[in-house]
């Protein structure tokens, strides 16, 4: 994981606390960034219920993301029958 996509999920976990990427007295450009990119990626949305920002579920799925270990897809062949003739002899 690069720095940059560290400092988004770090910022996404505030979410829940604040209403937003930060508290609402900092207002800095680097909060500002941080709110459109996850805006973009429909990581977060505006709720007009609760006047404040709210994490979508992809947002909850990259939180999850980075608690668990790397893994990997690892792809099965089927065996053929030649592979299974050479096993039984």
């Amino acid at each position: 994981m690069d720095r940059q996509e560290q400092i988004l999920i770090e910022a996404l976990a505030k979410v829940d606390d604040y209403g937003d990427i930060a508290p609402a007295h900092v207002q800095d450009p680097m909060t500002m960034v941080l709110r459109q990119r996850a805006l973009l990626a429909d990581l977060m949305r505006w709720d007009d219920a609760r006047g404040r920002y709210v994490l979508t579920g992809t947002g909850r799925g990259r939180l999850t993301a980075r608690h668990r270990a790397q893994s990997s897809v690892v792809p099965f062949g089927r065996r053929t029958e030649k592979n299974d003739k050479i096993k039984k002899a």
